[in-house]
């Protein structure tokens, strides 16, 4: 039954495609509606999910520490193995970022919730967030000790902060702990409802535009790695360390976040610090095909 809970993610994916490929849409729609997903629905969503949970329940920071452990650990052991490859560094930067950098929020939310229902989505948004923001501050500090040191750190943690997704992560966490019932507060938290509503057909949608026309053959080799790395070694990760150290709730939620293609976010990334971005954009495309056959294997197994 997995495959039939995630074919509506993979059928508007491959509708942003189609059209794209039909040049109903092109490049510039593609750009707008990213940017409406980017800065307004996504936000909006992580924001009102954020803003739902507990941080007081125990159990919840039983699923925070779970997520920092996990992402930190699969991150130092990705690092030392690569270090001890004898490839140049850029392949290696380039390959870190696409192996530990998943699309948790654009095809994530929506399975959790499609896989699992409404019920799992705080928690989801949660260790969610976690597993995007920590990879993305972790790849920049790999990225500049392996391929470019031109960019000035505090440059690059001010933009990071600066970030709309890392903004409506603080933002909501603190309206977590702001207990206030006031009707103008209730009518700002539905229209946040409102507009997280799009933020997942949206973010697929695009997603599916993006990946047209990106293929290349070449580095094959690398790009199944890269793949393996990101949908299989990952979430075998988080069940080894569910079943022998952390014995957390919504397990099951991690393995499905932690099995989710490379992120889009990367391909910009590689192209903002010169690295192999063929292969980046090989890496995104192949993971998120792959990802069809291995998010319901998933969903079945959990």
């Amino acid at each position: 039954m997995g495959i039939f809970i995630s074919l509506p993610i993979f059928f508007i994916v491959f509708g942003g495609w189609l059209l794209r490929k039909k040049g109903i849409i092109n490049d510039n729609d593609i750009r707008s509606l990213n940017s409406f997903a980017y800065y307004v629905s996504l936000p909006a969503l992580i924001a009102v999910s954020l803003w739902n949970i507990d941080f007081l329940n125990g159990e919840n920071w039983r699923i925070i520490k779970f997520s920092f452990f996990t992402i930190a650990s699969f991150s130092l052991i990705l690092l030392l193995l690569l270090s001890v490859i004898k490839i140049n560094k850029d392949l290696k930067a380039a390959i870190f970022l696409t192996a530990v950098t998943g699309n948790t929020i654009y095809m994530g939310f929506p399975l959790i919730e499609l896989s699992f229902g409404k019920g799992y989505l705080p928690a989801g948004t949660l260790i969610g967030t976690i597993y995007l923001i920590i990879p993305l501050l972790i790849s920049i500090f790999v990225i500049r000790y392996w391929h470019n040191r031109e960019h000035k750190l505090s440059k690059e943690l001010a933009e990071f902060v600066k970030n709309p997704l890392i903004i409506s992560t603080v933002a909501g966490i603190a309206l977590s702990f702001l207990k206030i019932d006031f009707p103008a507060i209730d009518g700002f938290k539905k229209s946040l409802l409102m507009l997280g509503a799009t933020a997942s057909p949206v973010a697929l949608f695009v997603l599916g535009g993006f990946l047209y026309g990106k293929f290349l053959k070449k580095d094959l080799g690398l790009v199944a790695c890269s793949s393996i790395l990101k949908l299989a070694a990952f979430p075998v990760f988080i069940a080894a360390v569910y079943f022998y150290l952390f014995k957390v709730s919504n397990f099951q939620v991690a393995a499905l976040l932690a099995s989710m293609p490379t992120a889009v976010t990367t391909f910009v990334i590689s192209e903002k610090f010169k690295l192999n971005s063929a292969l980046v954009g090989n890496v995104i495309l192949a993971s998120t095909i792959l990802s069809f056959i291995v998010v319901p294997l998933i969903v079945y197994l959990f």
